[in-house]
């Protein structure tokens, strides 16, 4: 007769985990220990329970040794089914979640470069902001169909998409979106959020500030009435930390948010 595995009670330390990695999508332990200011031995320690409970799971290939990059963790078929039990969580994205296991390089960076962007604006501006990921979001009505990675809520209100990894033809069609949204739907009677948009250097940031003043003249829009600003990968992730890292259309030098 098989052996029946006892059902195993998850604390409410490997909970937040959990959800955390619904926020993000995908951890790795080194971000984490930033992002929640703990030791990463402790983190490792709960991290392999949920492991070895299969709640999660593990991306870690023989290059990321050489390269001396960490594993990546994200939710497993068992982790979503927790998960789904909440109605904080969108149905949606949970089940999105089950392709964790075969999305590609490029998809798990961009969301680690999220987290990684998330821990920076942190730094810079304490505070002074409320932030969202795009899974937080998910479920809340007026937003643009294809919410940004990073949604901050303050003094102002600002979408953040990281473009670094994105085709150009694909952010001009973000930006597209986001301004037929602004000039149809609007914002109610609050000011319509600045759109924040990160390259991965300053040529390509260079043309696309060139492309959304084209854009808002075409469309009759002043530069004032929506705000769209832009920044490097670098400059937003940089360890000596700068707030005056945005160029706006209609500007000549950064600024910062605040």
């Amino acid at each position: 007769m098989a052996e029946t595995r006892k059902r195993y009670s998850l604390n409410p330390k490997q909970l937040h985990i959990l959800v955390l990695l619904y926020k993000f999508r995908f951890i790795t332990i080194p971000l984490l220990t930033k992002y929640k200011n703990l030791k990463s031995n402790s983190l490792q320690r709960t991290f392999d329970i949920l492991l070895e409970e299969k709640y999660i799971g593990r991306k870690f290939e023989p290059s990321y040794k050489i390269d001396r990059k960490p594993a990546i963790y994200y939710l497993a078929p068992k982790g979503i089914a927790v998960l789904k039990e909440d109605a904080r969580f969108d149905a949606l994205i949970l089940h999105s979640y089950y392709k964790n296991r075969s999305v590609s390089e490029t998809f798990m960076q961009h969301a680690i470069d999220v987290l990684t962007s998330y821990i920076s604006l942190r730094t810079m501006y304490t505070d002074a902001f409320d932030m969202f990921t795009r899974q937080e979001i998910a479920h809340l009505d007026g937003l643009p169909d294809t919410k940004p990675d990073l949604y901050l809520r303050g003094g102002r209100e600002y979408f953040i998409t990281l473009a670094y990894d994105v085709q150009p033809f694909l952010i001009r069609k973000r930006l597209a979106e986001y301004i037929a949204h602004f000039d149809e739907d609007g914002w109610g009677s609050r000011e319509y959020p600045a759109l924040l948009f990160v390259f991965e250097n300053s040529s390509a940031e260079s043309r696309f500030l060139d492309y959304a003043k084209s854009s808002l003249e075409a469309s009759g829009i002043d530069t004032e009435e929506l705000r769209i600003g832009t920044t490097t990968m670098r400059a937003l992730t940089h360890d000596r930390q700068l707030e005056a890292i945005w160029t706006f259309v209609g500007d000549n030098v950064p600024v910062s948010l605040l």
